[in-house]
């Protein structure tokens, strides 16, 4: 782990002057964001990676980590949509069709990060890269020390299941000098309550969620019959288990067995979802930016994207939640 920095007195950021150094960066207006649902996500977190450092350049009393717990192989594979009606096996949680093997590639967040650092006047101290496929973690080492080599003793590039991975960072980093960048971006319902819990715990988080919008609304059937395994998922994914009572409404109607969940409705549409688990958040995080909505090439809801910060001052929510609702606001389809 890093040495704490010398605690130097704090100074605040004035929020106003956030704002108008971030606006001018993007040449007075914000840039819509283009291409697959993908790479939106990709080039928001990247905009607010780079805003963040900006922020955070004369507050250098602060070690700076960024954290991906799902980084992959540093790439990704694309393709445009085959336009075919019949849904792939894989693509319970997202949109699989843009994911396929050729020649085209999409840049990654991790070597995103690590571009804007070395970019910047104010780098990261440190990059923790998670992700539970050896070959990817083997690939994404490979990258980084062929392309980022003066800097590859910054980066640890771990294998392992990212609630245990990133449950045992938070609990070796001081966070009294450090502060982090985090980005959640998960293949299903691999996030638990609990971690995101422990990150807002810190204090010291800003941390972006990759919500998995779509396959937590196809895991709610519409006849409230959700199977066991299901509901422990979802339970664990919300953190309690009163999703059920919010997105299944009672018929009126009295089964012929007196079976309550076959009188009930689903009622879950995309925003009620995203109003609820932005609730949820709500109840970790002191601020939570509002939600972008990511849709695949049809209009279907596959994820949303949202900041939750854990730092207890106000300032610095506001910087924060400026910065990120400005950014958010352009990825809906």
């Amino acid at each position: 782990m890093l040495g704490p920095r010398p605690r130097l007195a704090k100074s605040m950021v004035h929020f106003g002057f956030i704002l108008s150094s971030f606006n001018h960066a993007l040449g007075g207006r914000m840039r819509k964001f283009g291409g697959t649902w993908s790479e939106s996500k990709l080039d928001c977190v990247e905009a607010y990676t780079h805003r963040y450092l900006q922020v955070m350049q004369n507050q250098r009393w602060y070690s700076l980590d960024y954290v991906d717990a799902f980084a992959g192989r540093g790439k990704q594979a694309l393709r445009k949509s085959s336009g075919s009606d019949a849904p792939e096996p894989e693509s319970f949680f997202g949109d699989e069709s843009e994911r396929v093997d050729t020649q085209e590639f999409l840049v990654g967040s991790a070597i995103r990060a690590l571009r804007a650092s070395t970019s910047s006047t104010r780098s990261f101290d440190r990059f923790v890269f998670i992700d539970v496929d050896k070959p990817s973690c083997l690939e994404l080492e490979s990258i980084v020390l062929s392309d980022f080599h003066e800097i590859h003793d910054t980066v640890s590039v771990v294998c392992g299941n990212a609630n245990a991975a990133l449950g045992e960072y938070i609990e070796k980093v001081d966070w009294t000098h450090t502060r982090s960048l985090v980005f959640l971006d998960p293949y299903g319902l691999e996030v638990g309550w609990d971690l995101i819990m422990r990150l807002a715990d810190t204090g010291a988080c800003d941390v972006w969620y990759l919500f998995p919008l779509g396959g937590v609304i196809r895991m709610m059937t519409n006849d409230g019959q959700v199977p066991d395994t299901w509901r422990v998922r979802l339970d664990r994914v919300f953190g309690t288990n009163e999703w059920y009572d919010e997105f299944y409404r009672t018929s009126g109607q009295q089964s012929l067995f007196n079976d309550e969940a076959s009188c009930r409705f689903k009622n879950a549409s995309t925003d009620h979802v995203v109003d609820f688990i932005r609730k949820r958040l709500k109840t970790a995080f002191p601020a939570v930016s509002n939600a972008g909505i990511l849709r695949n090439g049809k209009g279907v809801p596959l994820f949303a994207l949202v900041l939750g910060v854990s730092n207890p001052s106000i300032a610095a929510q506001k910087a924060a939640l400026g910065i990120a609702n400005h950014l958010v606001k352009d990825l809906d389809q």
